[in-house]
């Protein structure tokens, strides 16, 4: 192990002080039961000796994002003046609590309907902060609350949130709704090189960003698996087809491939959300009159019929994405929301994901949120198969000392190569910092923790934060190829 002169030449070399910010450093507020304001960092005691270079080296090293949920500044901008009409959360308070940290104040006790309140205009942000304080201070310690706290002084100069400041703080991230905005947040902020963003709003197959060099984009390609009759058309309007049969219908998914895959950066599959990933082998002969059936009789189909077409579609598109060598991204495990989650479906995710890395051996399978809570089945798997990943967005602000586990015991049983370990998913911009923020301090603590156990040698650390905060990345994903295809 290197001595602490050693290690201080080491570090040293690469250029890294050994000083580290509070919330760069990830450390915990000393006294959080009484919000103050003021520019300072939430008070605690910094990292010293190993822990303090090693948080420096993680701060210094950007991100790879490899999922987001990102709006695009141009809608932002159009919804300053008139959010009903780009349906985005009101540019105050209430955007901070409208992704993730809403579904906390839900399942502490807030009413769906103060929930909706606090999202659209009509209430200042005092009476938006008298709705949510009493369930804040209920939930203040989850990740997802603790994002909105570090990322409100990150961005806005203020320790916490409380009815002095909300006025101010809503005040600035008005203000912030800008050309630049992003780039702004992202990289100068958040040290992040560039994101892979999944539009969620079920209007594109695949989003003509306006910012293809800083927002990648995944192809959706859930309209392409369920199809409902409405994907069926809306998926036809957008290639200027007819599907008017099942053949016109493969031709048409055909061609989503052929004119998205050279930007893509991946594809990207939530369908776990409706039903497990059990997609069983289905023959062309087989799925072809029930689609049929689908497009002429769309609401007298038999549940059997549609998950046949949705299984056949799976395999099709996983043999699309290893004739354009696009990674597929699946959604497992935790679900986002309150008051929804079959536990029990979620279970049988990580023998379905076997199943799938097993049938398709030249695909190359990114298996998201570290398929929490079943975490252990997921090293399992990126032990086991050449071709599984696991990334862990979402998973720092889901359970953050899960998440910190996680990472310890993937480093000592799969290789450090199967491994992404941030992506913020989230709709708002302002609420990526804090979560950056807390990845770094989650990477920092499992690496620490391996080198004081006699797990790792601290000359092993450098390479190990390249790889698993941008290296992996860079390997997996054609970031080139992307950006060579935007022109």
């Amino acid at each position: 192990m290197l001595s602490r002169l050693g290690r201080r030449r080491f570090l040293g070399a690469l250029g890294i002080g050994a000083g580290m910010g509070a919330i760069e450093g990830g450390c915990a507020t000393a006294s959080e039961a009484k919000p103050r304001t003021g520019g300072d960092a939430p008070a605690c005691k910094p990292p010293a000796g190993l822990r303090e270079d090693v948080a420096a080296l993680v701060a210094k090293t950007p991100f790879v994002d490899t999922h987001e949920h990102l709006w695009e500044e141009k809608r932002r901008i159009e919804g300053l003046d008139d959010p009903k009409e780009t349906n985005l959360p009101t540019a105050d308070i209430g955007m901070l609590f409208s992704h993730y940290a809403d579904s906390d104040l839900h399942v502490a006790g807030m009413r769906p309907v103060d929930l909706q309140r606090i999202r659209r205009p009509g209430l200042a942000p005092k009476e938006k902060w008298a709705l949510i304080e009493p369930y804040y201070a209920a939930a203040r310690h989850t990740g997802y609350l603790r994002n909105v706290r570090l990322s409100v002084w990150m961005l806005y100069g203020e320790q916490d949130l409380c009815e002095d400041n909300v006025e101010a703080i809503s005040e600035k991230l008005r203000a912030g709704v800008k050309p630049g905005m992003n780039r702004r947040i992202l990289q100068d902020v958040c040290n992040i090189e560039y994101c892979q963003v999944n539009d969620v709003s079920g209007e594109y197959l695949f989003r003509e960003t306006a910012q293809p060099a800083l927002l990648t984009q995944d192809i959706s390609f859930v309209p392409l698996l369920l199809p409902s009759h409405t994907d069926i058309q809306k998926v036809g309007r957008q290639m200027d087809m007819e599907p008017g049969s099942f053949e016109t219908w493969l031709e048409c998914v055909d061609k989503v491939f052929a004119a998205y895959a050279p930007r893509a950066i991946a594809m990207k599959s939530q369908q776990a959300y409706s039903r497990g990933l059990d997609y069983a082998r289905v023959e062309k002969e087989e799925a072809k009159p029930r689609f049929e059936q689908l497009l002429n009789n769309p609401g007298g189909v038999p549940a059997e019929d549609h998950v046949a077409v949705q299984d056949f579609m799976f395999h099709y598109c996983i043999e699309k994405s290893i004739e354009h060598k696009l990674p597929v991204k699946l959604h497992t495990g935790y679900y986002a929301g309150s008051g929804s989650m079959p536990l029990g479906r979620l279970a049988g995710n990580p023998g379905e994901m076997t199943n799938m890395l097993m049938a398709h051996k030249d695909a190359r399978f990114v298996f998201m949120h570290i398929t929490y809570p079943y975490q252990d089945a997921a090293i399992a798997a990126a032990k086991q198969h050449p071709n599984a990943w696991i990334d862990m967005c979402w998973a720092w602000i889901i359970n953050p000392s899960a998440s910190v586990r996680f990472l310890k015991e993937f480093l000592k049983a799969a290789p450090a190569s199967k491994l992404f370990t941030f992506g913020g998913d989230y709709l708002p911009v302002e609420l990526v910092p804090g979560h950056a923020a807390i990845a770094r301090q989650g990477i920092t603590q499992a690496l620490c923790e391996l080198v004081e156990e006699g797990w790792i040698d601290e000359g092993a650390v450098p390479e190990l934060v390249e790889r698993l905060m941008r290296g992996n990345a860079h390997e997996m994903f054609d970031y080139e190829k992307t950006q060579l295809n935007w022109g």
